[in-house]
């Protein structure tokens, strides 16, 4: 794997914590440095009877969350000895994780899969079965 560009797109759940702690135990054996992506999706969000001013407030509030979130991720990695850059892009998480990773910039995108056996899991996360069906780019499941 080594001479590629890596993307590895990162939310909060237990298959994230999962896919970082599997690459920094695959460090020796992947390219570095990695480009970790938060997608915030406001389009998650209800905004129903709040006023302009309170909607902004909310907006700023969700992109200073989103820097902190991978800030702390990517300072996981450098305590690993891991050099990562990062990236907090806006949209709904599936498309946006499908244009980044085919923006030409990447040559690999690395996502997680839970290896628990519950129904959801067999089914595969939503979001990671769309970017198998739709990213251009080469898939890496950990």
């Amino acid at each position: 794997m080594k001479d590629r560009k890596v993307l590895v797109p990162l939310d909060d759940s237990p298959i994230s914590h999962q896919t970082i702690k599997n690459l920094i135990e695959l460090k020796e054996n992947i390219t570095l440095p990695l480009t970790l992506l938060h997608v915030l999706d406001f389009s998650r969000v209800s905004y129903r009877g709040l006023g302009q001013a309170s909607f902004e407030k909310i907006e700023d509030n969700a992109r200073q969350t989103a820097r902190q979130f991978i800030a702390a991720r990517q300072q996981k990695f450098a305590e690993a000895g891991i050099k990562v850059e990062t990236l907090v892009r806006e949209g709904r998480a599936r498309e946006t994780i499908c244009a980044v990773a085919d923006s030409g910039e990447y040559d690999l995108l690395i996502i997680g899969k839970q290896v628990e056996s519950e129904l959801r899991n067999l089914l595969f996360d939503q979001v990671a079965n769309y970017i198998v069906h739709h990213v251009k780019c080469p898939v890496m499941i950990v």
